[in-house]
């Protein structure tokens, strides 16, 4: 699991106490929550859009709301959005009251491209706590990062299951030497009748498909697509076969919780059969 965060930081204003308390504030929410702070900073807005550009690949972006030359935040959001591909979550801060930024917001809104889901906040400096502002914010954005890792978490709960049910099934809960794979074989052999193992063929085929993904899964490295977004990837080498990998993208986690649901239900149905 990926540890940095990296960070597009732009306040046209970055000395005294106020915007390095800010940065501090991050910095130490980030840690609490197990994760390495990388923030670059930028004071200027059009150098700041032309890093948006770069090869860099940043995983949020906090803007100061109020910027020089009548440019705001919300302008910076929107080259956010209209560059590389960016979808990702953006904090904007201001000094101005909820009331002048919500009518800018809805300003933009209304005659932008923006939507409601553009997936961004706001809050104003003066109103609650700054940290309870941030932390908020960074409980959002860190929610992606929690359901992409979750995924494999679900495949080693729902295996764990099946594998319970297959020992309890043959009888062996506490023979510790068969493995997973080989409990389906068992099964297979000791379980269903020979004139009937082509009927299951593709069932067997999809549950030891199941068992590999869930190994697979167990190591992975979490990349960055600029189209696609986040994925989590794993390699693995199968003795003397290809490297393997599996590759699963966030845009894909609906169908990955849907298809492992499917699958399980059509497992244990099987198991639950009185005769074979």
């Amino acid at each position: 699991m990926r540890k940095n965060i990296k960070i597009l930081w732009l306040d046209d204003e970055w000395e005294g106490f106020g915007p390095e308390n800010r940065k501090k504030l991050v910095i130490n929410l980030l840690e609490e929550k197990g994760y390495i702070a990388d923030i670059k900073e930028f004071e200027d807005f059009d150098t700041a859009y032309k890093e948006l550009s770069s090869t860099e690949r940043y995983d949020f972006f906090i803007s100061d709301y109020n910027l020089n030359d009548s440019k705001t935040g919300l302008t910076y959001l929107e080259k956010i959005r209209d560059t590389n591909g960016y979808k990702q979550f953006v904090i904007l801060y201001s000094n101005n009251e909820y009331s002048v930024i919500k009518e800018d917001v809805i300003g933009v809104l209304k005659n932008k491209s923006l939507d409601v889901f553009s997936n961004f906040t706001f809050f104003s400096l003066g109103n609650g706590s700054e940290r309870e502002n941030f932390k908020k914010a960074i409980d959002v954005i860190l929610c992606r990062w929690d359901e992409l890792n979750a995924i494999r978490g679900r495949y080693m709960c729902e295996n764990a299951e099946l594998e319970y049910r297959l020992r309890t099934k043959l009888d062996c809960v506490e023979n510790e030497k068969l493995t997973y794979s080989s409990l389906i074989e068992k099964f297979k052999h000791t379980k269903i009748h020979l004139n009937n193992r082509k009927n299951y063929k593709n069932l067997f085929e999809k549950w030891h498909a199941l068992v590999k993904k869930r190994n697979m899964l167990a190591h992975v490295e979490e990349l960055y697509d600029s189209k696609k977004g986040y994925y989590i990837k794993s390699k693995v080498n199968i003795y003397d076969e290809e490297d393997e990998e599996i590759v699963i993208f966030e845009n894909d986690l609906d169908n990955e919780r849907k298809s492992l649901v499917h699958l399980k239900k059509e497992i244990i149905d099987f198991l639950n059969k009185s005769s074979y």
